[in-house]
């Protein structure tokens, strides 16, 4: 984790991932970007300078977000971190994932509105965004009292087509300094016997980190992914729960990204998502 991106609309939730993702960039030597998206009602961009008095409610917002955006970049500063902050018109997912590709970040840090899941975050781009994205989003909702991600959950049906994505969680999970677990969820539509599903996570760590890896593996009996996912991480303590998805229907067996949405919705604790759509 070398450059994080931070989408932000100044609201609350986008204030608390803004201060997570600071101390993640501190704790990880990281350069951070700060982003914010402005829907406006012409062409900014390319409106002559004596029209733009026409448009005060307009001019108002432009300068609260400068605002912002400065007032960011000089906390990052402060803290010893190199930062930047770029305002953009009239773009949406679109322009958040051409940043993330010029700028090269190799990770996203995105606040979600409670309970209202992706209908409260940051307009309609989130949900995009973790669709699409080639790189981990980080979906935060609850200000996390002490920020120390000494637990991380990797929850997943184990194939074949996840193993890069849990490359990249061990190189997170080396910055943060932090422990992974593995969490296989049997279901009654996907049952598995014990014995065969622990055999298959074992043969995924060796496939993917080699014999010598020690992560600590689980089973985990609920009706439905998405509440053995929940339960397991109330009752273990865990600082961030990753999922490995997909964008279409391409692997079937791989968590779809409904799964993903439901969790993250539902969940007070951060949700990382690896998108492992191929782009």
């Amino acid at each position: 984790m070398k450059n994080i991106l931070v989408p932000t609309d100044f609201s609350k939730c986008a204030q608390i991932a803004s201060e997570l993702a600071l101390e993640m960039a501190k704790k990880a030597n990281a350069e951070i970007h700060f982003l914010h998206l402005l829907m406006t009602p012409v062409d900014w961009v390319n409106l002559p300078k004596e029209e733009e008095d026409n448009f005060h409610e307009t001019k108002k917002e432009i300068g609260y977000a400068k605002s912002e955006l400065s007032k960011l970049k000089r906390k990052a500063e402060k803290m010893g971190l190199i930062a930047k902050d770029f305002l953009v018109f009239d773009k949406g997912r679109e322009e958040i994932d051409a940043h993330t590709q010029h700028h090269k970040h190799d990770f996203i840090v995105m606040g979600s509105n409670g309970a209202k899941g992706f209908k409260g975050m940051l307009g309609s781009n989130a949900q995009r965004v973790i669709q699409t994205s080639t790189v981990p989003v980080l979906i935060i909702k609850k200000k996390v009292k002490t920020f120390d991600i000494k637990n991380i959950l990797f929850a997943s049906t184990f194939e074949e087509e996840a193993i890069e994505a849990f490359k990249r969680i061990l190189k997170f999970s080396g910055s943060m300094n932090a422990d992974v677990q593995l969490l296989n969820v049997i279901t009654p539509h996907n049952f598995k016997e014990t014995d065969d599903a622990l055999n298959d996570m074992q043969s995924f760590l060796n496939l993917s980190a080699g014999k010598g890896n020690k992560g600590r593996t689980y089973i985990y009996n609920a009706k439905t992914e998405e509440k053995g996912i929940l339960k397991f991480s109330q009752e273990n303590k865990i600082d961030v729960i990753v999922l490995a998805t997909h964008g279409k229907s391409g692997f079937k067996k791989i968590f779809s990204p409904s799964i993903t949405e439901k969790v993250i919705n539902q969940s007070e604790i951060p949700v990382l998502s690896l998108n492992l759509k191929t782009h």
